[in-house]
């Protein structure tokens, strides 16, 4: 047993390891176009043919070590492996586009050595639990007896063009750690040593994200660039056939039990419980743990090694819980913000929620009572100086929520806020908007943020929500009605508290700007200024809806 394995194990509360004695060997796969992956084999040396963990990553194999030896010490072998291009694999690292083919060769080399028993499993965070996700959707899924799946999605095209605009931060980041590792070739740069570092590249990132065109923003980070950040630029529209081969969401069709975790402040949160919902209507067995955690905190971290552990050790008879199923533990598992309280329900969203509608009002209001009268609330969008992101979830955030003070005293911003609330209300589930806009461009984008409003005037994000609207034929009518759908939510607001809307039309650089121009996302420089007009009144409703459950 490592010290940092049996540091963590007790840190993060695992299950107690079966034994201490592991082993290691390197391992050069072959793929059916010749290429050599490389990978290496944990396991326990008295049961070298124990069930295996197949993880197949493009961040190194050394970063993820003490994960394998976690595994290994607790009944099970692990393959860990590059995938092609990083960290001495053979090959070009294509993002998302040969994981699928790889994970299958991989899967049946495994299949016809010595050491495999027939039983094997697949565990990934990110990236690491897309490539999860590919397997699940190939040829070789019958072979696959669990999954865990710990903050990820089945189709990485949702979250770089979430909800129809350009994750930019998200996707300028990822693309310099992608471009060191690739660099680094074979001596396997640490991403997390990487990541500890990036304070150094501030400028450097601050200066991609303003880059215009956007085109531009990889020679930022490289002089030589990155290809994918080309092929991103160039097949930006909704609906583009480029991206299908990468979407394995039919993989939910005959999925194996399944552990999912993922966070309220997660980038990829609403995607990946669509993904939980598809797999529950399928009548796959699933179950999802949902913390107060962003995309790379280590609590949630630990939740997934928890549940995945123990569910291969159920599935596969290992250790003291092998023999205890799993039909008694909660498909849903969510901490209830504002109340610290764990609830369990059997799907997502919660059975037993009714929504409840608050309206905007012109004054700067919002009730469970609409308008009476035909009104509106206005403000200007400048391109050239885009309304900030404000917390929120975020590839590195250590923390999803804080003040929006800042955000709420900008002129480019509306503020909606309700009278305080005579009891407490619980907002568990999807929260959505309705909002009709007239705008004097069709090319623009609403970014709404909901917030709790404490009694002595504390304004702190909840979820927020954005859409990228393009011309859909609405030109010359009153107003268009844009549907936005937020990130969801388990928050308690409480008696005396006060509910918020911020309204704006950008995040930047979260999500790229929008030119209002209509040129394309990789080469768009005129910069168009959008007047925003949110209507109010009988006829136009702007308000959000919130998902309650009767506490």
């Amino acid at each position: 047993m490592s010290f940092a394995s049996w540091f963590v194990g007790r840190l993060w509360k695992l299950p107690a390891p079966i034994t201490r004695d592991i082993a290691a060997e390197p391992l050069r796969i072959p793929m059916r176009d010749g290429v050599e992956l490389l990978a290496d084999r944990h396991y326990p040396r008295q049961s070298a043919q124990s069930p295996t963990v197949l993880i197949r990553s493009c961040y190194g194999r050394s970063a993820f070590k003490f994960i394998a030896t976690i595994f290994a010490e607790r009944g099970m072998q692990v393959v860990m492996q590059s995938c092609r291009g990083t960290s001495g694999s053979q090959g070009t690292f294509r993002p998302f586009f040969d994981e699928q083919n790889d994970g299958e060769d991989t899967v049946e080399w495994i299949e016809r050595q010595p050491w495999f028993s027939g039983k094997l499993a697949l565990w990934g965070v990110s990236y690491l639990g897309n490539t999860a996700w590919a397997v699940a959707g190939s040829r070789v899924a019958p072979k696959v007896g669990a999954l865990g799946l710990h903050v990820t999605l089945s189709n990485f095209r949702d979250q770089v063009y979430a909800f129809d605009g350009f994750t930019l931060m998200s996707g300028v980041g990822w693309t310099r750690i992608m471009l060191e590792i690739v660099r680094a070739g074979a001596s396997g740069l640490n991403p997390f040593v990487s990541l500890i570092g990036r304070w150094k590249t501030k400028a450097l990132l601050e200066r991609a994200v303003a880059t215009i065109p956007m085109r531009k923003a990889d020679r930022i980070l490289r002089p030589e660039g990155a290809f994918w950040w080309q092929d991103w630029m160039d097949h930006a529209e909704p609906g583009d056939p480029w991206w299908e081969a990468i979407d394995y969401g039919a993989a939910v069709r005959s999925m194996p039990p399944t552990a999912m975790v993922t966070g309220w402040y997660d980038i990829f949160l609403p995607f990946q419980l669509r993904d939980f919902a598809a797999v529950q209507r399928a009548g796959r067995d699933v179950r999802i743990t949902i913390g107060p955690w962003t995309h790379a905190a280590f609590p949630g971290f630990a939740e997934s090694l928890r549940q995945s552990i123990g569910l291969f050790q159920e599935r596969f008879g290992i250790g003291p819980s092998g023999s205890a199923g799993a039909s008694g533990k909660p498909r849903v598992r969510l901490l209830l913000m504002g109340a610290n309280e764990w609830r369990e329900y059997p799907t997502w969203p919660p059975p037993n929620s009714a929504p409840k509608t608050f309206y905007l009002h012109p004054s700067g209001g919002m009730s469970a009572d609409a308008p009476v009268s035909e009104s509106q609330s206005a403000f200007d969008y400048d391109p050239a100086q885009p309304t900030p992101a404000c917390h929120g979830p975020a590839l590195e955030a250590r923390k999803g929520s804080g003040h929006m003070a800042e955000l709420e005293r900008r002129s480019d911003v509306l503020v909606f806020t309700s009278e305080p609330i005579a009891s407490d209300v619980d907002a568990i589930g999807p929260v959505s908007a309705e909002i009709f806009l007239r705008s004097n461009t069709e090319h623009t984008d609403l970014y709404l943020c909901l917030c709790d409003v404490t009694p002595d005037g504390r304004s702190t994000n909840v979820c927020d929500g954005y859409r990228r609207m393009r011309p859909d034929g609405s030109q010359g009518r009153d107003a268009r009605k844009v549907n936005i759908e937020f990130w969801p939510t388990a928050y308690r607001f409480r008696r005396g508290h006060r509910l918020r809307i911020i309204v704006a039309s950008g995040a930047h650089p979260r999500y790229a700007r929008n030119p209002g121009s209509g040129e394309s996302l990789g080469d768009a420089t005129s910069m168009v200024v959008a007047h925003q007009r949110i209507l109010h009144g009988p006829e136009h409703r702007s308000a959000i809806t919130l998902a309650v459950v009767s506490s």
